[in-house]
């Protein structure tokens, strides 16, 4: 008799892959580069689902000056995600990759990510671009502190291996 994680993986997930799905924090920074490779390497024949977030300007600012930094957060968005494929070294045959630019603070984007998507775990770099000093940075320790489902923090040096590791 089958238990019921062995049932769970062979249904797969929502869109009929049978491999788990990794919802990935972005920046471009060489430490969300090695998250990105360690989870397309852990999701194969499943979903990698590639996060840009950026926030909402300050409620202080004009309509206008809202506007334009909404604008300018959307297009940046865009140029970061459009280095997604060449920052993973992904066999696209194995694994699916979706990229999501999303308004709101990262480690809130990266929760509602996960709960919509049914995501098997979230992977983060542990410093980011806004990174002070510190073991983790603070999208890490957040995620940590507030989700349920298992968080691969990677570090920088994930982003360039050392051939034949």
């Amino acid at each position: 008799m089958a238990d019921a994680a062995s049932a769970e993986d062979e249904a797969g997930d929502a869109d009929g892959r049978p491999g788990p799905t990794i919802v990935v924090g972005w920046d471009g920074s060489d430490a969300a580069r090695g998250a990105l490779r360690t989870a397309t390497r852990l999701a194969r024949d499943g979903r990698v689902i590639v996060v840009h977030a950026h926030e909402a300007a300050a409620p202080h600012v004009t309509s206008r000056w809202r506007e334009l930094l909404q604008a300018d957060g959307a297009r940046r968005s865009l140029l970061l995600l459009a280095e997604i494929p060449a920052a993973s070294d992904a066999d696209l045959e194995l694994v699916r990759i979706e990229a999501r630019s999303l308004d709101g603070p990262p480690a809130d984007a990266l929760l509602r990510t996960a709960r919509e998507d049914g995501a098997d775990a979230i992977a983060v770099g542990s410093r980011g671009l806004g990174a002070g000093p510190g073991a983790v940075g603070s999208v890490s320790a957040a995620l940590l502190a507030s989700t349920d489902r298992p968080v691969l923090v990677v570090p920088p040096a994930a982003a360039h291996p050392t051939p034949g590791a």
